[in-house]
């Protein structure tokens, strides 16, 4: 790729811009990002030697500031004890941001539900894109789950032809789900 400033030399820093949800790219040979006081490809590659998970994740946590000790006895109850499936401790997970097995998450939920509602400004679920198979069984939980709450609502409210028809239909797509799989 060419620089967009000069169209001459190769294009070595790339800059990605997103104000407003609108997505702006620019691509710059080092010599003109250097001119518009951008960091070139020497500053990028320090700093991705530079990073380290601890300190981001003690960043988003409130935890200690580089330098300090971590103060591992503040821990959340539960999180003292390493996972019952791999053995990790919530400190290691800390230090190098990988959890060991898919125990750890359900073993460190108080530590990682507070994590990711910083990260990502929510309670954590899943919104993204997902293979087309398992898409569609999610939805079709998703939807008997729905069907079960209004089930329990329409016996409360003594609604019993309501609850006849709900109680169908959750039969329904559970034998869907049993013809899928078998």
């Amino acid at each position: 790729m060419i620089c967009e400033s000069c169209n001459q030399n190769l294009a070595t820093v790339h800059l990605t811009e997103i104000v407003q949800k609108h997505k702006k790219e620019t691509h710059l040979c080092e010599a003109c990002a250097q001119q518009k006081g951008l960091p070139g490809k020497d500053f990028v590659s320090a700093a991705k030697s530079q990073f380290s998970v601890k300190e981001f994740l003690g960043a988003i946590q409130g935890g200690p500031a580089k330098g300090q000790p971590a103060a591992e006895a503040a821990l959340p109850a539960g999180l003292a004890e390493p996972c019952a499936r791999c053995g990790l401790p919530f400190s290691e997970f800390k230090a190098t941001g990988r959890l060991g097995c898919p125990g750890c998450y359900e073993h460190f939920r108080a530590g990682l539900v507070p994590l990711l509602e910083k990260i990502h400004g929510t309670t954590p679920q899943h919104v993204g894109r997902m293979p087309r198979n398992v898409g569609a069984r999610v939805d079709r939980e998703k939807l008997i789950a729905a069907f079960q709450r209004d089930l329990t609502l329409a016996v409360e409210r003594e609604e019993y032809e309501r609850a006849a028809e709900l109680r169908d239909k959750i039969r329904a797509l559970e034998q869907t789900e049993g013809t899928r799989t078998a």
